[in-house]
């Protein structure tokens, strides 16, 4: 139930009677600045306010500079306001509609949830109905959340540094694979150059007896010719046997030989979808410990932009969910996961997917049901949706940053 006697009758719309940036306590200013707005934002604002001198010195001191200079009402106060505004303007209608103090808790909770800590923070701070006691929930929460961030990075480094290890060792083994079949090929390629020399004399013999043969044939019937004819009969056999081993042994060389180059082709193949992978994973990880600040989302290969869209990861493991949110959330993207029918209902599926933007499936951890009800239906409603091999957190990485790519193609 809602307390009355606290929070009154009065009657807002979504911008009415809002909490303004320079009246937040200070200790709220740092948070507020640090999660609500990126360093790419506050040297733009710098740029704008004062001069493109200003924007150009370290990021701390911008950030320190925003902070220290937002808790009075002037013009660069005036300007964050206006910015943070309109950047969280569908977060603010949300809570907006809030008009009993006690339901801003669970709308923030779910916020936090589903990775929207920035929206999350300014709608509520800035909503009439924020208290003392509201507003230390949500620094604590903030608080909470940097830490674990900061700890997630640093396991994004050790995977990197694992991926890129185990890339290195493929490599040498794809290194040591083509230099043995390389070998392999050229010992075969010698074999079969002297074996078609053998199969040209064979069959320059085989045309030599024949024409004996005939030769005999004309000269007579006499005993000692038709001994001879037939000596050259069964040596020419003997020829012909051998000419038919050759082309068999020739058959299997040329097979093997197949075989070597299609091995190859498959360890090229796999070399190459982990440096693909690698590249997505380290992409996002240099986003997460330095934002790009001199080009936008769409262009730039390391800083995938999947701008805003619902991402449905179905399968997978269950242990590394938080890590597939916590990468499509760093992507501006909504996350949500079904299991693939482990403990999640089926049935449940259907409406998940009608909501998905883009599906990602692991391939290697989900039900039969779910696999071919996921695929059946994106057919059918031509739905965007990725199947990769592995759960794994690089397969997830490069499986976000083709949608990123895709999204990029269709808007130009």
């Amino acid at each position: 139930m809602c307390d009355i006697s606290a929070t009154g009758t009065q009657t807002f719309n979504c911008f009415k009677g809002k909490r303004k940036l320079w009246e937040l306590s200070a200790k709220l200013l740092c948070p507020v600045i640090g999660t609500c707005l990126t360093t790419s934002e506050i040297r733009k604002l710098a740029e704008k306010i004062v001069d493109k001198e200003q924007a150009r010195k370290s990021d701390y001191w911008l950030h320190t500079w925003i902070v220290s200079n937002c808790d009075v009402k002037h013009h660069l106060s005036l300007t964050v306001q206006k910015h943070l505004d309109k950047k969280f303007t569908a977060a603010i209608k949300r809570f907006g509609l809030i008009k009993c103090r006690d339901e801003l808790k669970p709308v923030w909770q779910q916020h936090i949830d589903r990775g929207a800590s920035a929206e999350a923070l300014w709608a509520l701070l800035t909503h009439p109905l924020c208290d003392l006691t509201i507003e230390e929930m949500a620094y604590e929460t903030i608080h909470m959340l940097s830490h674990q961030i900061g700890a997630g990075q640093g396991a994004d480094l050790k995977r990197l540094h694992t991926v890129e290890k185990e890339l290195l060792e493929l490599k040498k083994s794809l290194d040591k694979s083509q230099q043995k079949a390389h070998q392999t090929i050229s010992s075969k390629e010698r074999q079969l150059v002297d074996l078609q020399q053998q199969l040209a004399e064979i069959k320059a013999d085989n045309l030599q007896l024949k024409e004996h043969c005939q030769r005999l044939e004309r000269e007579g019937n006499n005993n000692a010719a038709a001994l001879e004819l037939k000596q050259l009969h069964n040596e020419l056999a003997s020829k012909n046997i051998s000419l038919e081993i050759l082309d068999k042994q020739k058959l299997q060389w040329q097979q093997k030989l197949q075989h070597s180059e299609e091995n190859i082709l498959g360890l090229t193949q796999k070399l190459q979808l982990q440096k693909q992978e690698s590249r997505s994973l380290e992409g996002l990880v240099k986003q997460s410990l330095s934002p790009c600040n001199r080009c936008s989302a769409a262009s730039c290969t390391d800083c995938p932009d999947l701008k805003g869209l619902k991402i449905l990861c179905v399968g997978g493991l269950q242990r590394m969910t938080e890590q597939y949110r916590e990468l499509v959330s760093r992507c501006n993207g909504e996350f949500s996961h079904h299991d693939g029918g482990v403990q999640d209902r089926s049935k449940r599926l259907d409406a998940m997917l009608w909501s998905a933007d883009a599906v990602i499936c692991a391939s290697d951890c989900i039900s039969h049901d779910a696999y071919y009800r996921l695929k059946r239906f994106c057919k059918q409603h031509n739905k965007r949706h990725l199947f990769i091999p592995s759960s794994g957190i690089s397969s997830f990485a490069k499986a976000m940053d083709d949608v990123a790519n895709e999204i990029s193609c269709v808007n130009l």
